[in-house]
């Protein structure tokens, strides 16, 4: 991902200019359409719109897709990170061949040398992460076990949330039906830790950015539902939840870590889906 921090205050399409310097106007725009900019991690695509000096303008690149629309963002020999479409599952379900994405990618690759090492809902699109042999698969565990990762969210809640950021923590467990919930007791349940801040609101909803200091099952959505905000289409959480658009709003957004093998700091971002879009986010 190509980054660029402007010196002066300046529009989006002179910032970009400046990045391209050798691109044509209707390049530069085309980035802008195809939803490729981002000004300290909000999207942008104004070429108008004036920002700050100190800025950071940074361009998504363009992922090569596969079936399911999963999209590849980066591989090499020990790691391979996708872009999840919501509505697939991230591993398959026990005794059952729904599609899902570990099993997408090793038919693509033709190797059963794909590991999971987190997982993500089957409807939350956005980043995942998966080793490609049995080295790197220890080293990421150990790494997600000491929470060495960052993994930031987007969401869109319901309600108006009144704090601007904060943190939420709870106990959580699960039932035998697979409904998570917080508990008073520690020794019952396992610790959740949610940090999240408001990136706007607007009438009828809420719009966070929400990083994972520990990574539970159902952590976020039952961390909003206990706020009192839950997440728009979350059907789980909130049966009664009308959401404009028809799919859950929560991305993975952004992922960032240490190579489990170079130590080379590595830092992804999902585009934001767009159906969120149709939110204002």
């Amino acid at each position: 991902m190509k980054n660029y921090k402007t010196s002066t205050d300046t529009t989006v399409l002179e910032a970009l200019k400046k990045m391209y310097p050798d691109s044509s106007n209707t390049t530069i725009r085309n980035l802008l359409k195809k939803r490729r900019v981002y000004v300290d991690n909000l999207l942008k695509i104004n070429p108008k719109e004036v920002i700050e000096k100190g800025k950071s303008i940074s361009i998504s690149p363009i992922f090569k897709k596969i079936p399911f629309g999963i999209e590849i963002i980066f591989e090499d020999r020990d790691i391979l990170v996708i872009n999840k479409p919501d509505g697939l599952l991230s591993v398959p379900l026990d005794k059952e061949k729904t599609e899902n994405a570990l099993t997408t990618l090793r038919k693509h690759f033709n190797t059963k040398d794909i590991f999971v090492v987190h997982r993500i809902d089957k409807g939350t699109s956005g980043l995942m992460m998966f080793a490609k042999n049995e080295q790197t698969v220890d080293k990421l565990n150990l790494m997600f076990k000491k929470h060495e990762l960052k993994r930031e969210y987007l969401t869109i809640v319901e309600g108006n949330l009144k704090e601007n950021e904060g943190v939420w923590r709870s106990n959580l467990i699960e039932n035998k039906e697979y409904y998570v919930r917080s508990v008073e007791d520690e020794k019952e349940g396992k610790i959740a830790i949610t940090h999240f801040s408001v990136i706007r609101r607007s009438k009828n909803f809420t719009y966070l950015r929400l990083n994972l200091e520990t990574g539970r099952k159902h952590q976020i959505r039952v961390h909003c539902k206990d706020a009192g905000h839950p997440i728009l289409g979350d059907k789980r959480y909130s049966p009664a939840s009308m959401s404009p658009i028809s799919r859950m709003c929560l991305h993975a957004w952004v992922l960032e870590f240490s190579h489990p093998i170079s130590s080379k700091k590595m830092s992804f971002k999902a585009p934001i889906p767009r159906e969120f879009k149709k939110l204002g986010i």
